[in-house]
């Protein structure tokens, strides 16, 4: 069976296991009762695996997947580099009729006739003067509301495309400006938000907008009394026990966030699907704040500098060490910890999305309540928002760059 391949897999074969990880991952059903089960009729559908970055390669060039086959019930045709997408002959609802359109033909924006202005994705309509899709609209209404500022780290003219929009977001503001977006029809539009009955959205997401900003933590902490334990005696297989709860415990704690559960069963999939890389990154290097040059995995083992380079992954070790020096420079809380992590999770630009609008609504109101508590707890640190949210570009550079790899820092 493909889970005692699991079992067997050695360090030698590591995308392999991390392989059949997301293929298994994309089986997870939840019961109404919120109860794991794996299902592998489940229609899987054109959920391309793009991360927040939109950056990895296109799903036709990647190896194919199919739940049947094509040479035994239990069998599997895989891409090189553990992203998976439908077969043709898998009737997962892939795309038809060879359009060329990177959205199903039930899509609102598979009939769009104009391009963004700024990166040149599909345009969802018109928004503050212009053209543009729902991500840089987003972006554009949170900068305003929100007053942020940003700094370039380059020259101040990155290429801001639909593959690159998030890498420079001083840039991306500054050409969404140059393209003709109005600061002020953001305004005109909160005020008439302000106006409304507080029962009515800005939407037309079905999603309720209460955030308990207490729930969202509950779930961090949830996980963290939940992780496991090992020894140095026989690190491989543990570390790949560690994998395996981690996975599971991901689940759980998604389910714990306001909203998900509301959310369709494919649109969960996806979610998870496209997240769980930078969530486990995230959890580790914030974990790893208080150990001097080592990382502390979930088991409670620390990899140092040496010995990743002695299990093939030294340079995974550096990245992420980079990335926990950027979160110790503003000392990130747990609070802080779990927010990010949320927003991470509730992504509307992750492809295969069938209700983008209601995850956009839940990441927003994410926003509002993460930009409550950093505003109330650190008073002396107008600027500190802006900051949290600027460590997530290079989380998302780490996270494309180490996925196949990623599971021996669970």
């Amino acid at each position: 069976m493909a889970s005692e391949g699991f079992l067997n897999a050695s360090t030698n074969n590591l995308p392999c296991v991390h392989i059949f990880m997301v293929t298994e991952f994309l089986k997870i059903r939840v019961s109404k009762q919120h109860r794991l089960s794996l299902d592998p009729n489940l229609s899987m559908g054109p959920i391309g695996p793009q991360s927040p970055l939109d950056m990895k390669p296109d799903a036709a060039t990647l190896g194919q997947f199919s739940p049947q086959g094509p040479n035994s019930p239990n069998s599997y045709a895989l891409g090189q580099v553990g992203l998976l997408s439908p077969s043709p002959g898998s009737g997962g609802g892939g795309q038809k009729g060879g359009q060329g359109s990177p959205y199903p033909p039930n899509h609102p924006l598979s009939g769009s006739k104009h391009l963004c202005s700024i990166c040149g994705d599909r345009a969802s309509g018109k928004h503050y003067g212009v053209y543009s899709c729902e991500g840089c609209k987003g972006f554009f209404k949170r900068t305003v509301r929100k007053d942020l500022s940003y700094a370039c780290r380059e020259e101040k003219n990155c290429i801001i495309d639909k593959r690159q929009r998030n890498r420079c977001q001083y840039c991306r503001y500054q050409k969404c400006l140059t393209m003709g977006m109005k600061r002020e029809a953001v305004q005109e539009e909160r005020q008439r938000t302000k106006d409304r009955d507080n029962s009515e959205v800005e939407s037309t997401s079905s999603i309720a907008v209460d955030m308990p900003l207490e729930r969202i933590v509950e779930a961090e902490k949830r996980v963290e009394c939940n992780e496991v334990s090992a020894s140095l005696e026989n690190i491989n297989s543990n570390i790949r026990h560690a994998s395996n709860s981690q996975l599971l415990q991901l689940l759980e704690w998604a389910k714990l966030l306001p909203h998900f559960t509301q959310l369709n069963m494919q649109d969960q999939i996806v979610l998870l699907k496209n997240s769980w890389n930078e969530l486990h990154i995230m959890a580790l290097a914030h974990r790893s704040m208080t150990v001097q040059q080592g990382i502390l995995l979930a088991t409670g083992l620390t990899i140092n500098e040496s010995l990743s380079h002695a299990i093939g992954v030294g340079n995974i070790y550096v990245w992420i060490q980079d990335f926990i020096n950027k979160l110790r420079e503003i000392r990130v809380d747990k609070t802080e910890l779990a927010c990010l992590r949320a927003v991470i999770l509730f992504n509307p630009e992750f492809r295969g999305l069938v209700c983008k609008e209601d995850v956009n609504v839940i990441r927003e109101k994410i926003y509002e309540v993460m930009e409550e508590y950093v505003r109330t707890t650190y008073p002396s640190e107008p600027g500190r928002f802006a900051k949290l949210l600027l460590r997530l570009p290079v989380l998302r550079s780490i996270g494309l760059k180490c996925q196949d790899h990623l599971f021996f820092y669970r």
